[in-house]
């Protein structure tokens, strides 16, 4: 399983508890995408291929359509962003990859998981 992560969750110990899963993860500054636009991120990410993208990003799904990617994306809806919080909230994720299937995933503050 291939993960990716957005230009918004850059910190290293998030890509931490995927690791210790035997995940394959890596941001968009490993593969030099920082700075495109989302469109492009998504593009490339499926090409690649990569399984999943995880953003913090809550707005993504209100401006690029998501309806004919491949990729399953994971949408931090949490109240930080900050790295120390959302730790937790990766190791949470980290352990329901095996299970989730394609489309648009919504995580909440607690590793709630919702598809609106």
């Amino acid at each position: 399983m291939r993960i990716l992560l957005d230009e918004n969750l850059l910190s290293k110990k998030l890509k931490q508890p995927f690791l210790n899963k035997g995940y394959q993860v890596y941001n968009v500054n490993d593969m030099g995408w920082r700075g495109l636009k989302d469109r492009e991120i998504l593009e490339r990410a499926e090409n690649q291929p990569f399984d999943i993208f995880i953003t913090a990003d809550k707005n993504l799904p209100y401006q690029q359509n998501l309806s004919n990617t491949i990729l399953i994306v994971v949408i931090l809806n949490t109240r930080s962003t900050n790295p120390n919080y959302l730790v937790p909230l990766m190791m949470k994720i980290s352990e329901f990859v095996p299970s989730l299937s394609g489309g648009i995933v919504f995580v909440d503050d607690d590793g709630n998981l919702s598809n609106n």
